[in-house]
């Protein structure tokens, strides 16, 4: 083992060990909405590089010291895991959503390698060696751990994340970010032998090459760091918009027949009048608003927008904004436990006790609300009189239940985290059903729609003006 490999594997080792860690800890500290900030993606793929290139120096060392198990195994995971963050890479920052039904066959195929190459390490002549066996046993454990949990998500919860899945997640990936400790360990023990000659021939390409990659993994680890740290602390707290609504909104907590709770926020209109009949808005919120505090849904554009004093008096309405965690969703998205039932259990619980206009419910939701109000209107279509899906994707099968609802859906035609194909396809969908939904799609814009939306006059005037059964132009 030569200096230059010495120092070169405890470098991308160590790097890809404080990357790993370092990442471990804004899952901590943020939660799952981590991998929703606009720096993870990049952050997560320079991580991953780090730590494949000093897995390359470690194979280096394996042949060097004639570990042909070690080696055969070590390269067949080392593609494998290639393979997994270059199309994991693929979904959190879309290049291209085609691939990602293939991502369940390639996160076993790497395990099973991870599993191969682990026990490799304890049983051939590398496990002589007290670090490398102790990073076989390690890996093996983690590896078999994550697959396991695979299979327990895919049998007994259908493929969904739970909030009990998301905690087990969590600590496997805080074990396997530890894993480069071990191999770390060795190379510390033992010290390298003198360059050979050999080395020196390309030493002068080496060096430059070597000393380029190790400055780009450095400003990686700060500049994404930096970047991705600072989003997660903004994301683990709520918005102003939605701390400032506070205090018009009241909070509530509602229990159906089955013992199941949702929390909710709930404004009146002003000058409730329990003699009059007034619309209901339903505002789903999207992912920023997971949560359990019961504030964070509240910054949501329609209720920004309907809690200005010159729209409360034109639109006099309830406005109700529930609340889900993660984990959970309002429906529409497969592998989340879905909230609707409750959430109609609770509009009726909500008529009982207040003066609501049945003719006059309207839904509005925001990306994971998006799905959500595509999925209400679809799966309960004698409900609601209108519906606002924002950059959220429906399910075409369901497109004849729409067709008697006021649908102005809105998407970003740049879009990544929904890609807007999922907005285009219910659209047409519902057109060759038979129904005549408005749709805006806006060009060069991305997720993000808030300042489009208020570039959009009449929107609000519209959605007011709907009634179940009487569709407005």
């Amino acid at each position: 083992m030569t200096k230059t490999l010495s120092q070169n594997a405890l470098f991308f080792l160590g790097l890809a060990l404080a990357m790993g860690l370092f990442q471990n800890l804004l899952y901590w500290i943020v939660g799952v909405d981590i991998v929703t900030q606009s720096s993870f993606a990049n952050y997560f793929l320079a991580a991953n590089l780090t730590s494949l290139l000093g897995t390359a120096f470690l194979l280096r060392f394996y042949y060097i010291q004639q570990f042909r198990a070690a080696f055969v195994t070590g390269l067949f995971a080392f593609f494998t895991a290639l393979l997994r963050v270059m199309l994991l890479y693929s979904i959190l920052f879309p290049l291209t959503r085609a691939l990602q039904g293939y991502y369940p066959f390639v996160l076993v195929l790497d395990l099973a390698a991870g599993l191969l190459a682990a026990s490799s390490l304890v049983l051939s002549p590398a496990g002589k060696n007290g670090w490398l066996k102790a990073a076989g046993v390690s890996s093996f454990l983690v590896a078999s751990s994550a697959l396991a949990l695979l299979i327990i998500s895919m049998q007994v919860y259908g493929g969904r994340s739970t909030p009990t899945l998301e905690k087990w997640q969590l600590g496997l990936s805080f074990m396997a970010s530890l894993q480069p400790i071990f191999f770390v360990g060795y190379f510390w023990q033992h010290p390298a032998a003198p360059s050979q000659p050999s080395d020196s021939n390309l030493s002068s390409w080496q060096t430059i090459l070597m000393d380029a990659a190790r400055l780009i993994g450095i400003a990686a680890f700060l500049f994404l760091g930096v970047s991705l740290f600072g989003e997660g602390i903004r994301a683990s707290y709520p918005q102003p918009e939605a701390i400032k609504q506070v205090r018009i909104f009241q909070a509530r907590t509602f229990t159906n027949r089955r013992g199941d709770t949702l929390s909710y926020r709930l404004l009146r209109p002003q000058g409730y009048d329990s003699t009059q009949r007034y619309p209901l808005l339903v505002s789903l919120h999207g992912a920023a608003g997971y949560g359990t505090d019961n504030i964070r849904q509240l910054a949501s554009w329609e209720i920004q927008r309907l809690t200005e004093p010159r729209n409360r008096k034109k639109y006099p309405a309830f406005i109700l904004a529930p609340q889900c965690s993660r984990g959970t969703s309002w429906g529409g998205l497969p592998h989340l436990v879905p909230r609707d039932t409750i959430v109609f259990d609770l509009l009726n619980a909500l008529e009982r006790e207040f003066s609501i206009d049945s003719n006059r419910r309207y839904v509005v939701g925001h990306s994971l609300g998006g799905y959500g109000t595509w999925s209400f209107i679809g799966t309960r279509p004698g409900v609601f009189a209108a519906a606002l899906p924002l950059s959220g994707a429906g399910d075409p099968s369901l497109a004849k239940n729409m067709v008697d609802i006021a649908i102005w859906a809105f998407h970003g035609e740049t879009d990544r985290n929904v890609p807007v194909e999922g907005c285009r396809t219910v659209i047409k969908a519902i057109q060759q059903a038979g129904g005549h939904p408005r749709y805006t799609e806006y060009a060069g814009v991305g997720h993000y729609l808030n300042p489009s939306l208020d570039a959009t006059p009449g929107i609000l005037d519209w959605l007011f003006a709907q009634r179940r059964g009487i569709q407005q132009k």
